[in-house]
C-alpha cells in the first residue's frame, strides 16, 4: 500500500496527465450554451470553438474562411451557431469525433488524405501546435510544417497552448493524431487548408490565456481505430 501510495503521488495532476475527454455526441453538444459578451454580430468557426470551449478539427477549402453573417450571440447555443455557419458554406457537415468538433466536406480528397499512418514515435514535451506540426511533418507535409515550425519566433508565441507528450502508436493515422492533440490541449482548432489537388497549408488557434512556460504537461497516446494503448 505504501509502494502504490508513492507510485500515485509521482503521477498526479501535478505533473504530466492524461487527458480525460468527453464523448458527447454532437447532438447533445447542439444544446450547449456558448459564451460570449456579444449580443450580436458576425462569427465564424473559430469563434463557435472559442465561445463553446471545443476543441476542433477543420478541413477547409483555401482561402474559405467559415464565417456566418451577423446574428444573435449571446444566449445562442452551439446549434444555432453553428447551422448558421454551415448554411453560409453549403457542401460542409459537423460531427463530434472522440470529443473534437470535426467540421469538413464529405468528399474533399483531403479529409481522405489526413488518414494516412503516422510512424510510431514518442514526441518529447513541447506546445500542440509545435508537436502537431512536427506530427504532419512526419506524416509526409514536410513543406506546410516546416513553414509552420519556421514561422515560430519562440516558447512565448506558443504560451496559449498546453504542453503536450504525445506518444503515436502502430496504426495511427495523422487526422487521428491531430484531433488526439487538439482534444489534450482542450482549446485548440487545427485547419487543414485544400487547394483541391493537395494539402496547402496547415493552421491553429487557440483561445487560452497565456500559461506559464514552466506549466505541466498533458500526455496524449494516439492508436489505430478501435484499439486502446
Amino acid at each position: 500500500m505504501l509502494l502504490y501510495g508513492i507510485l500515485a503521488a509521482a503521477l498526479s495532476p501535478c505533473a504530466s496527465a492524461y487527458a480525460a475527454p468527453s464523448f458527447a455526441p454532437l447532438e447533445k453538444v447542439r444544446s450547449w450554451p456558448v459564451y460570449d459578451s456579444r449580443a450580436s454580430g458576425e462569427t465564424d468557426l473559430g469563434d463557435l470553438c472559442r465561445m463553446a470551449r471545443l476543441p476542433c478539427g477543420v478541413v477547409a477549402a483555401k482561402d474559405e474562411a467559415l464565417e456566418a453573417p451577423a446574428g444573435p450571440i449571446a444566449g445562442q447555443t452551439v446549434g444555432t451557431i453553428l447551422d448558421r455557419i454551415l448554411a453560409a458554406h453549403p457542401g460542409y457537415a459537423a460531427e463530434m469525433r472522440d470529443g473534437v468538433l470535426a467540421v469538413r466536406r464529405p468528399k474533399d480528397p483531403w479529409a481522405a488524405a489526413l488518414e494516412r499512418p503516422v510512424p510510431e514515435k514518442h514526441y518529447p514535451v513541447q506546445s500542440a501546435r509545435v508537436a502537431s506540426l512536427m506530427v504532419l511533418r512526419a506524416a509526409g507535409w514536410p513543406d506546410p510544417a516546416n513553414a509552420g515550425l519556421a514561422s515560430l519566433t519562440g516558447d512565448a508565441e506558443d504560451a496559449r497552448y498546453l504542453r503536450v507528450e504525445v506518444m503515436i502508436h502502430a496504426g495511427a493515422s495523422a487526422r487521428r493524431a491531430l484531433d488526439a492533440i487538439a482534444r489534450g490541449d482542450g482549446r485548440m482548432l487545427w485547419l487543414a487548408e485544400s487547394d483541391g489537388k493537395s494539402c496547402a497549408d496547415f493552421r491553429f488557434r487557440n483561445w487560452r490565456a497565456p500559461q506559464p512556460l514552466e506549466a505541466s504537461s498533458v500526455i496524449v497516446s494516439v492508436s489505430g481505430p478501435g484499439k486502446i494503448p
